[in-house]
């Protein structure tokens, strides 16, 4: 998949998506002040899936004109392995038409997509 990580990104969490074969664009390597309305224009120009720890995409993405597919981690334990042990479980259970076409929300208790 192709994704593009916010700056809340941990590095090692964009490795491990390089590692297992997605295509990550990693904003801290190309805008570090990239407003958040930026972001997800670029997203949508790339067809990627933003990667972000922000709440603020949750509420953009439901303006029409913000849709872009969307993975905003919301977990109270924001530790690299932490992060990337959730976005294991969503990557290998959730289908990938899904994660490319919606907003998802992980939580400690629940991932949920909600489509466009």
């Amino acid at each position: 998949m192709k994704f593009l990580a916010d700056i809340n990104i941990p590095q090692s969490v964009v490795l491990y998506l390089v590692q297992n074969g997605h295509d990550v664009l990693d904003l801290k390597k190309i805008n570090l002040l990239a407003k958040d309305t930026e972001i997800i224009k670029i997203a949508q120009r790339e067809g990627r899936i933003v990667l972000t720890l922000d709440k603020d995409f949750i509420g953009l993405t439901q303006f029409p004109k913000y849709h872009v597919a969307c993975i905003v981690i919301r977990l109270k334990d924001q530790n690299p392995k932490n992060i990337v042990n959730y976005l294991n479980q969503l990557l290998n259970n959730q289908k990938r038409e899904i994660l490319e076409k919606s907003l998802t929300i992980v939580r400690t208790d629940i991932a949920e997509s909600h489509s466009f």
